[in-house]
């Protein structure tokens, strides 16, 4: 047991009630450039950064308002702070828990090129020393399962642990994620936005951002980019293939919501 973490977090539950909730939510998707978007918008001189930049309250302590706080500053003076936790994104009961707690939320959706993503997704693991199987395999076990009704049920329980064997793909499975959370948050709520717009236009993406939270527009010093994505490697074609086909349909759907192509189109 570390006891200054304990400590810390003693004194962070006990003066809950005097720190914030968070007004704006970024649930995801994992690998997507939520790091760099979170610190684009805690740059804003009216945003205040939280303990953690992924709390994830909203898994591990339900409904609970008291432990939605603790991780946030202290509510003295007027500012926005958030919670970017990208667990949410898959966990079947985080929207229900953050509505229940944060009705008023604002909510930022950062996508990416699901292939790409589902690869960088890998990478981490296996440089962590959790995944040991080869990304064909485990792109393979999860398009099986999620495309079978009665393995649904069980991925759906496995979605409730960070490492589980069908995250690679159904983190990208966007349009579907982001239904779950519109059953809870009205579409004024929810802003969509994609890393590679970030990555090509970063000065016109700040400005949408700050202007859906509703802050004053504002130049930053810099960009962020908070992570190396090791996109000189590559996945195999076949896998990559095997994945762009699973999600076709997906992406239709999702052009429909978002209401233009999608960056990843001409992949």
């Amino acid at each position: 047991m570390n006891i200054l973490h304990e400590i810390s977090k003693a004194w962070r539950l006990g003066t809950a009630p005097l720190r914030a909730l968070p007004d704006f939510l970024i649930p995801g998707a994992p690998k997507c450039a939520t790091s760099s978007v979170y610190d684009l918008i805690a740059l804003h001189p009216q945003v205040r950064r939280s303990r953690s930049k992924e709390p994830t309250n909203f898994v591990h302590y339900g409904k609970s308002a008291l432990h939605a706080r603790m991780n946030h500053p202290l509510h003295f003076g007027r500012f926005l702070c958030g919670d970017a936790s990208v667990e949410y994104f898959f966990h079947p009961e985080a929207a229900a828990n953050a509505a229940a707690v944060v009705p008023k939320a604002k909510l930022i959706f950062v996508l990416r090129d699901p292939v790409a993503r589902a690869w960088s997704d890998y990478r981490m693991f296996v440089k962590s020393g959790h995944e040991k199987d080869s990304f064909a395999i485990a792109v393979e076990r999860a398009i099986r399962w999620l495309s079978d009704p009665q393995t649904l049920p069980l991925c759906d329980e496995v979605s409730r642990r960070a490492y589980n064997p069908v995250r690679y793909v159904r983190s990208g499975q966007y349009e579907e994620n982001i239904a779950k959370w519109q059953r809870y948050f009205s579409r004024d709520q929810i802003l969509i936005v994609f890393a590679e717009d970030y990555f090509s236009e970063p000065a016109d993406f700040g400005a949408k951002l700050y202007k859906f939270l509703g802050l004053p527009a504002f130049c930053p010093p810099f960009f962020p980019h908070a992570r190396n994505s090791a996109r000189e490697l590559k996945p195999d074609q076949e896998t990559a293939m095997k994945l762009r086909t699973f999600y076709q349909d997906g992406n239709t759907k999702l052009r429909q919501l978002v209401g233009r192509p999608l960056p990843w189109d001409r992949a």
